[in-house]
């Protein structure tokens, strides 16, 4: 029997450690934004526009330093 896209997602998921659920669930939150909001033209979005959106999402939810120090820890 063939599983579906989201029993497969949900079986891969689970062997996941939780940074890279996180991870995971970060990177649905922006398709699902990308994908609820109207297209917009290229050439009207101005570089200010594109600051920003990682901020509010678990994996940048905590200070600069203590990101800065979990991503050295991650290269060791």
């Amino acid at each position: 029997m063939m599983s579906t896209t989201l029993e497969r997602l949900f079986e891969a998921v689970q062997t996941l450690p939780e940074p890279l659920v996180a991870e995971v669930l970060d990177f649905a939150d922006v398709l699902r934004a990308r994908y609820a909001s109207p297209a917009i033209q290229s050439s009207d979005i101005s570089l200010a526009c594109l600051c920003g959106g990682l901020e509010n999402t678990r994996t940048f939810s905590e200070p600069p330093l203590v990101i800065q120090q979990k991503l050295r820890n991650e290269w060791r």
